[in-house]
């Protein structure tokens, strides 16, 4: 199952702390840093659940960290945003970064981290392997089960002006250590728990599809799609599952692995543009996107697609690959809605004149490059329509 000749580059993380507890792992490994201070980078949300005490307690406790808390991460997080926190963390000379929550909060750590070892604007920086210097010592936890950017090369930042996402790709962005503690996840609502949820399961599905993907990533997107396919309906249904909760912590993580190396597709190239644009958070976007664009997408991967209905568990013994293909893109949309996720694109609030802003800007994102069919502009905005 696979090409053997499509062995490429696989960007990992030195450290990856998984499972209930594994938040008080942490102090062992920050010692090894020498820092007796640090900037936590959250939200508000994050703070006022009650999760940000949690973590402030045992790294106090545990590692006598001098701890600095900027808790003005938004979500989609802009230039201004991350400058902020960057002051913040400019009056902290030598402390270690450590973000907490989900990508919006991991993105603007990884922007104050470029911040503070380059010059220039943070814009000069967007695109492949433009960093000069290696950031701060950055740490993410996580209290979502969905994004990946806490082991992932990438930095998704808001340009306000031009309304619409820029990527940073380099692999001095990735985090020195990512904490996946389900236990910091229980209290996340349905709505959100099934957002990020559909998110990772967008990573991991456009990465097995993507033009770059190789064995490596391969492994980990079709674990990644078999675990969220079978244990994200029980965690939007019961929160304080923690096998659900557990499972679907480690699959994300695998979707981000996979993503990281192989990259994604058309889903992800228009879910930026939706999210510069209207301000709607990513995991949304994905889940209403990934159904339409995959059915595009068909004939591009028809097989691929054809394993992903095999993964999911539809019984498809004996149909032709086109038909199973079809299958993996009945069973992706069920799953959305099973979750709760709305099904077209105008329930979201795109508007059909925005339609030509968004193709365009679409073809101008990265993650187009990795899709499997080399999408036009005309082609991009009658799957835009369709899915109004």
């Amino acid at each position: 199952m696979g090409d053997m000749t499509r062995y490429a580059d696989f960007f990992g993380q030195p450290v990856s702390l998984f499972g209930v507890g594994a938040l008080r792992k942490l102090p062992g490994y920050l010692r090894a840093f020498s820092a007796n201070r640090a900037v936590l980078c959250t939200d508000t949300g994050v703070v006022a659940a009650g999760i940000a005490g949690e973590v402030l307690k045992v790294l106090n406790e545990a590692s006598k960290l001098d701890v600095t808390v900027f808790d003005e991460v938004v979500a989609n997080p802009t230039e201004e945003c991350a400058a902020r926190g960057y002051e913040l963390y400019k009056a902290t000379p030598g402390a270690l970064l450590i973000s907490l929550g989900g990508g919006s909060a991991h993105d603007a750590a990884k922007a104050i981290g470029v911040m503070a070892a380059h010059d220039g604007a943070l814009w000069d920086f967007v695109g492949v392997n433009k960093l000069k210097r290696s950031l701060p010592p950055l740490i993410a936890i996580n209290t979502t089960a969905g994004t990946g950017s806490e082991l992932t090369r990438f930095a998704v930042i808001t340009h306000v002006a031009k309304r619409t996402k820029l990527t940073l790709v380099d692999w001095r962005l990735t985090p020195r250590i990512a904490v996946n503690d389900p236990s910091l996840m229980v209290t996340l609502p349905p709505e959100l728990t099934a957002q990020t949820g559909m998110d990772a399961f967008t990573h991991a599905v456009e990465a097995y599809l993507s033009r770059s993907a190789t064995p490596l990533s391969d492994a980990c997107a079709l674990e990644a799609i078999r675990l969220i396919a079978e244990y994200l309906p029980r965690a939007v249904a019961h929160g304080a599952d923690m096998e659900a909760r557990a499972a679907m912590a480690y699959a994300q993580y695998l979707g981000g692995l996979a993503c990281n190396s192989a990259g994604v597709g058309a889903v992800h190239a228009v879910a930026h543009q939706l999210g510069g644009l209207y301000n709607l958070p990513h995991g949304l976007c994905n889940a209403v996107l990934l159904p339409w664009v995959l059915e595009y997408n068909l004939l591009g991967c028809m097989e691929r697609l054809a394993e992903i209905a095999t993964i999911m568990g539809e019984d498809a013994a004996g149909k032709s690959t086109r038909l199973r293909a079809e299958k993996a893109v009945e069973a992706i949309r069920a799953l959305g809605r099973d979750v709760g996720m709305p099904q077209r694109l105008g329930a979201i609030g795109v508007k059909e004149e925005d339609c030509p802003t968004i193709a365009r800007q679409a073809l101008e994102d990265p993650a187009i490059f990795t899709n499997p069919r080399r999408a036009t502009e005309s082609e991009i905005m009658a799957v835009l329509r369709k899915a109004l």
